[in-house]
């Protein structure tokens, strides 16, 4: 799941700006984000990103079925968790967030 995250930033980020993973545990829950600066993800795609055999629109010129996001997303579902996107003109932000206990 994770390096997928990180392989989808290397893939679909700015080239001159550098992926940052911040990781931390609060509340009980552990946190991961894979945070790239690059275009923001349309707000109508972003509900489509963790669905089977669907691509972000910049992706028809990359290799890829479409299910990494997905699987990522079945992972982290199958660990209690989540996995959240957030997409603005400054960064794109991928948070697995999942319990502790």
């Amino acid at each position: 799941m994770f390096s997928n995250l990180a392989s989808n930033a290397v893939t679909h980020g700015a080239e001159d700006q550098p992926v940052r993973i911040k990781a931390e545990i609060e509340g009980g829950h552990l946190e991961i984000c894979v945070i790239n600066g690059g275009a923001p993800i349309a707000p109508e795609t972003v509900g489509k990103l963790f669905q089977p055999f669907r691509r972000g629109d910049a992706a028809s010129d990359t290799q890829g079925l479409g299910l990494g996001l997905y699987i990522a997303s079945e992972i982290a579902k199958a660990h209690g968790g989540t996995i959240d996107v957030r997409s603005d003109e400054m960064e794109t932000c991928f948070s697995f967030r999942m319990p502790l206990a």
